[in-house]
């Protein structure tokens, strides 16, 4: 293969044994938006949405509250052709007023998706990180299937003893693996 013949003509480039480019459907309200892959930033790629989740329709002389997912396009450095692969990090971070809920034992609790925001992939290893605040105590996971499970902690700005980071590993996850998992905590 070589790049530098595939990217001189675009006639090739529509070939039906490759792909150029993933759509990852992220949750609405996503922010922070980063993606990368072994060796850096990727130079193409492109976020659609409007996380104000508010419209006005002029003939109905309304608002309208909806949440649409934030697309993000991503292109990998070269096409992916049948057998190909490749490693890539896809990161946000969301307003957590949408997914972060009062527990009844005066806790707190994340409700959120595990699966790929990039549907109809097989994910040789998938790895989900979820950073908690500071402080965080009684950290409980409730996964609707097998996962590795592990912890570590993460030092930022102004961290006195740093964030807990839940870290969740699915080796072969499918698009069925892309169900609601819950991280309670307290404070």
């Amino acid at each position: 293969f070589c790049r530098l013949n595939y990217q001189a003509q675009p006639h090739l480039r529509g070939g039906a044994s490759a792909f150029r480019n993933l759509v990852a459907k992220l949750p609405p309200g996503a922010h922070s938006i980063y993606y990368r892959d072994e060796i850096g930033n990727i130079s193409t790629s492109n976020v659609w949405g409007d996380s104000s989740g508010v419209s006005f329709f002029p003939a109905k002389k309304k608002f309208l509250f909806f949440f649409p997912p934030t697309l993000l396009e991503i292109e990998p450095r070269y096409p992916m052709f049948g057998g190909w692969k490749t490693a890539f990090t896809i990161g946000y971070g969301l307003p957590l007023k949408d997914f972060l809920f009062e527990s009844d034992d005066e806790g707190r609790f994340l409700n959120i998706s595990f699966g790929s925001p990039i549907s109809d992939l097989v994910i040789e290893n998938l790895i989900v990180k979820i950073v908690l605040p500071e402080g965080s105590k009684r950290i409980s996971v409730s996964v609707p299937f097998q996962v590795d499970q592990s912890e570590q902690t993460e030092i930022s700005n102004l961290d006195i003893v740093g964030r807990p980071v839940v870290v969740l590993e699915k080796r072969n996850a499918v698009p069925e693996h892309d169900q609601y998992f819950q991280v309670s905590i307290s404070v």
